[in-house]
């Protein structure tokens, strides 16, 4: 049997898909853990996530490989303070768990691919820092996107905003009373819902983003 460019482009998935896999082993947190990625996005996909499982398809997981690769680069190669951060802290019983690109001194730094550079931070990415910052004791960071399409990078400086991050506490402890009641959050309707892949057991139009 001769070797396809169809053989060579799921070989080329494949590959792709290991090196995710690699360092995501199969343990599932307890309804008592969280983690800030978790609270970054659509709590109901968040949930998804949890009970099902469902791995990405082979397209998001090459974009996923791709953005590791620079983070990776990053924090080896950065000249300054400390790579691969890792910090937890309880809130209300609950444990909030998470992974800082970069730690310099009394600032972190978060690290962002992108296809074009934003005019302002994303909203998630904003709250991902706000969290970090509370779980580090922190007041001030950078956000970096770096663009994979021409190269350019971006830098935007972020102060700690503590309203902010009563909020996005609050919602870790309602997502940790979801997955202890087995009950899914409410879908937070917007474009992502557009490429998410639970939309099929969720109530969202996919077309428009909003619910049905």
């Amino acid at each position: 049997m001769s070797i396809t460019a169809k053989d060579i482009e799921r070989i080329v998935y494949r590959t792709f898909r290991a090196a995710w896999e690699k360092d995501r082993g199969g343990w599932i947190a307890p309804p008592n853990i969280v983690f800030v990625t978790e609270l970054t996005q659509c709590l109901r996909k968040s949930w998804f996530n949890r009970a099902f499982s469902s791995p990405p398809g082979d397209e998001k997981i090459v974009v996923l490989v791709l953005g590791d690769d620079v983070h990776y680069l990053m924090n080896t190669q950065f000249p300054l303070g400390e790579g691969e951060y890792s910090v937890e802290k309880e809130y209300k019983g609950v444990i909030i768990k998470g992974r800082i690109d970069r730690v310099v001194g009394d600032v972190i730094v978060e690290f962002k691919t992108a296809s074009r550079l934003p005019d302002e931070p994303y909203e998630m990415h904003l709250d991902q820092l706000q969290l970090y910052l509370w779980l580090s004791g922190r007041k001030r960071g950078f956000i970096v996107y770096v663009s994979k399409t021409n190269g350019k990078i971006k830098v935007f400086e972020i102060d700690r905003d503590d309203e902010r991050i009563d909020i996005l506490l609050e919602k870790a402890l309602a997502f940790s009373n979801c997955l202890k009641e087995g009950k899914a959050p409410l879908p937070e309707p917007g474009w992502l819902c557009k490429v998410c892949e639970y939309v099929e057991h969720c109530s969202i139009d996919k077309s428009r983003g909003k619910t049905s």
